[in-house]
């Protein structure tokens, strides 16, 4: 499922939880209509689950086994309370949706800043317990009142070596200069991570880049990418991506460090490279829906546990997520330091990502994006 049809069913979910709260959709009707959104099994799951069992929403995929093994044991070692992870994908639209028709069925989910502030704002989610969550755990600027860091990653630079001999793209600019650098090109299907590499590609630097994309600065980071779309295959999912890696479809891309991480082990030798030049680094952020099935404590304490800087380099080392735990650092093998998105040297080759920013701008510019792609 795509970005659009996700916040499609998203929009189709909140529209029957408002209606059923409204007293305007039964409760049969509401069900149905959650079926057909396919979030009836997971109510189904929930309804004959234990009490005492933790449901962690994230957004599927090889992750969601490793959470579950990896996060998951632990806390279930720790407490004896099993966790079941739901690889759904915990939308600001489906997590409205449960907490608004009282049916949730997800404790604690992964999100990120900008969806966390748009449910905090629907009031959704609740506060994180500090007294329990540490905030000496997590980096600078990622312990907010409603959501807390669980990772860091990146929208990175990648490319194959062996179909562009005369050497990859160095920068941005390089990756639209198709001349060059021929071959197919991805980009993301979704604004997020996309029109900072546009902005630089203009010459902006990587300081500079929101607030080079004011009005006019989107309008122009958008026509850049009309430039490029007779040479873009767009990706959906990160496994999308890694896909027309896999399958050479393309040359080179804006693709999730997470997923880069996965390539570098499953393709051939000198046959992918990526690069923290130029690359968005975003936090991922733990929310806790209200009224969170198994309790705020043990939601609370699910995420103290994960917060253990040896989980967090193990957690690396599985699948690519840079710790949000500064202490893990050390822990992380040296060979494997360089995938690491938040080392100081990798941080300080990247554009921060900006709520505010998405906050602001996300929704108009999504369109604009979209039309000059796919339009």
């Amino acid at each position: 499922m795509d970005t659009s049809e996700r916040h499609f069913q998203s929009d189709l979910a909140e529209i029957a939880a408002e209606k059923y709260k409204a007293g305007t959709l039964s409760r049969r009707g509401f069900l149905t209509a959650m079926g057909a959104l396919g979030l009836v099994p997971l109510l189904g799951n929930r309804a004959i689950a234990q009490a005492s069992e933790v449901v962690v929403c994230n957004w599927g995929g090889q992750a969601s086994d490793i959470l579950r093994d990896l996060l998951g044991k632990a806390f279930e070692e720790e407490t004896g309370i099993p966790v079941r992870v739901d690889g759904a994908g915990p939308s600001a639209g489906k997590v409205r949706a449960m907490v608004e028709s009282g049916a949730v069925v997800w404790d604690v989910c992964d999100s990120g800043a900008g969806s966390a502030i748009v449910m905090n704002g629907a009031g959704v989610i609740q506060n994180i317990d500090y007294s329990i969550v540490d905030k000496s755990k997590v980096l600078d600027g990622t312990a907010l009142p409603f959501a807390v860091g669980n990772y860091v990653f990146s929208y990175a630079m990648a490319h194959n070596p062996t179909m562009l001999p005369d050497g990859g793209p160095q920068t941005w600019a390089d990756v639209w200069n198709v001349e060059d650098f021929p071959g197919m090109r991805t980009f993301r299907k979704s604004v997020r991570g996309q029109l900072e590499a546009a902005a630089q590609a203009m010459g902006v630097p990587k300081e500079d880049v929101y607030e080079f994309l004011d009005d006019e600065g989107i309008k122009a980071a958008i026509a850049k990418f009309r430039e490029l779309r007779d040479n873009i295959i767009v990706w959906g999912s990160g496994s999308d991506s890694q896909n027309l890696f896999l399958q050479g479809e393309v040359a080179m891309g804006n693709i999730y460090s997470t997923r880069g991480f996965l390539l570098k082990d499953q393709m051939e030798p000198g046959t992918f490279k990526m690069t923290y030049d130029g690359a968005l680094l975003q936090p991922g952020m733990w929310v806790v829906p209200k009224d969170n099935p198994a309790g705020t404590e043990t939601a609370m304490n699910f995420i103290a546990t994960v917060q253990d800087p040896q989980l967090q380099a193990d957690w690396f080392v599985a699948i690519g997520n840079g710790p949000i735990n500064p202490a893990a650092a050390a822990l992380i093998p040296a060979e494997l330091s360089e995938w690491n998105p938040n080392t100081p040297e990798n941080v300080a080759k990247q554009v921060i990502y900006n709520d505010e920013w998405y906050g602001k701008n996300q929704v108009s510019a999504e369109e604009l994006y979209i039309d000059a792609l796919i339009g």
